[in-house]
């Protein structure tokens, strides 16, 4: 393609010179031949005396320029002056046969091609009337194209032959960068396991093929964290619903046992498993919840955020026996989710719930400014240390103070952690004082941009 590309802008090139250089010397003879009909109609030639000096003084060459002259003086007898081979071109146009080309350009199978100009003077009384030809050839300005063509043409050949081996050395120094890229993406593909560890080379130039193995560097790296953030989530949900299913199956296969000889046990083992099964649905469901607001798109329209904080206090306070401050600014609207707002707001006050003590108060806020407004939801409980504040959104995160003391299985923060992304907003956790921990959710009041995955409709 670079050679064909190379070829036609070659060719282009040509064809302008060409052009060019043909039209200058056409346009010097046809002047030549007009200056010199000028020339002797200015000269005023009557007789043979006045026709030799004329020439004398003429710079013209006799052998490319043909001059006729014709003086009718009035009463007497025509005079014709015939510069030098003037009488032979003629003839030899006479005898070959010519062809008009425009009405001054002629060709002749005897004299080849020439330009005629013609100039009258008509009598005045003190010279008599005469008329001037004059017959330029063009031969040497088409031999001269002609040798011009044939340069170009060679100049051009030897500049495409060099210029498409210039190119294919270019090409293959361009693209070894690429092609070893592209191997190394084919053995990335073809790993089985899938981890996307290795990294590809990085070539130092040109700069596009080395930011760009930069940028599928950091896309593999992207892919690893996700692909181990995976594996993970697979081994900890595994790992949860293995604990009360093994804790179901032990209790099962104790009744099946003794059940028969000792059916006291069996009213304790069916408590057993049906709170077992009943955490594995709320382990189920809260699964389901987080692959959900993974493939969310949220919807938006304007609501009463105050409304709505006040009427999830509301609902809330009958399943948490406990003392709520609610500290809402008025009448904050905002083009939003109301669905996502409810279910961030459920979930931060259930995990303040769960994790401080019922004789505690929970602290519910919200306030706004012209841009975003911000939910906050403040507990009293034993806090988070510094050093586990950045893995609570991590799923099935629980920190070691609380994991064996209060049931939950790490998937609360993640689903509200996920809804506040697709809100296009930020939450973070700080200590809350005198202790506790307060979730600080920031949410823009105007629509945000919208994500690609699935419809979820106030």
């Amino acid at each position: 393609m670079y050679a064909m590309l190379l070829a036609g802008l070659a060719v282009m090139m040509s064809l302008v010179i060409i052009l060019v250089v043909g039209v200058k010397q056409y346009q010097a003879q046809t002047q030549k031949a007009i200056g010199i009909a000028r020339a002797l109609k200015r000269s005023s030639i009557a007789t043979k005396d006045d026709w030799l000096w004329w020439r004398v003084g003429s710079s013209t060459n006799s052998h490319h320029t043909f001059i006729k002259i014709q003086v009718s003086p009035q009463h007497k007898k025509q005079k014709l002056f015939y510069s030098p081979h003037t009488k032979k071109f003629l003839k030899n146009n006479q005898l070959g046969k010519t062809y008009q080309l425009t009405d001054n350009v002629h060709y002749s199978a005897k004299t080849g091609f020439y330009y005629h100009a013609q100039s009258n003077a008509p009598a005045d009384g003190k010279w008599p009337a005469a008329r001037y030809d004059v017959w330029v050839e063009l031969n040497g300005a088409i031999n001269l194209l002609w040798l011009l063509i044939r340069l170009i043409i060679l100049i051009t050949l030897l500049f495409l032959v060099l210029g498409t081996w210039l190119i294919y050395l270019l090409a293959r120094r361009l693209n070894r960068p690429l092609v070893q890229l592209t191997e190394a993406s084919k053995r990335t593909n073809r790993d089985i396991s899938k981890t996307y560890q290795n990294q590809l080379p990085i070539p130092a130039s040109p700069q596009e093929v080395h930011d760009l193995s930069v940028e599928f560097n950091r896309l593999l790296k992207s892919l690893s964290d996700q692909a181990q953030a995976d594996r993970q989530f697979v081994s900890n949900a595994s790992h949860e619903l293995k604990t009360p299913i093994a804790a179901i199956r032990g209790h099962v296969s104790l009744i099946q046992r003794r059940g028969e000889q000792h059916p006291e046990i069996i009213p304790t083992s069916l408590a057993y498993i049906d709170e077992e099964s009943e955490r594995m649905q709320r382990l189920i469901e809260s699964l389901l919840r987080l692959s959900h607001a993974n493939q969310l798109e949220l919807t938006t329209a304007v609501i009463d955020v105050s409304q709505l904080v006040h009427q999830v206090v509301q609902s809330a306070q009958t399943s948490m026996p406990r003392t709520i401050d609610v500290h809402v600014q008025a009448h904050v609207s905002a083009e939003t989710n109301g669905d996502a707002v409810r279910q961030i707001l459920n979930s931060l006050m259930a995990n303040a719930n769960k994790y401080s003590p019922a004789d505690t108060t929970m602290t519910v806020s919200l306030t706004a400014d012209t841009k975003n407004f911000t939910l906050t939801v403040a507990d009293e409980g034993c806090g988070i240390e510094d050093s586990q504040k950045s893995q609570v959104f991590n799923r099935f995160y629980r920190a070691k103070s609380v994991r064996d003391q209060i049931e939950g299985n790490g998937l609360g923060l993640a689903i509200v952690q996920q809804l506040v992304n697709l809100a296009q907003g930020q939450i973070t956790v700080e200590d809350n004082q005198p202790q506790g921990t307060r979730f600080i959710v920031t949410l823009p009041r105007l629509k945000p941009v919208q994500q690609d995955s699935e419809k979820f409709s106030n």
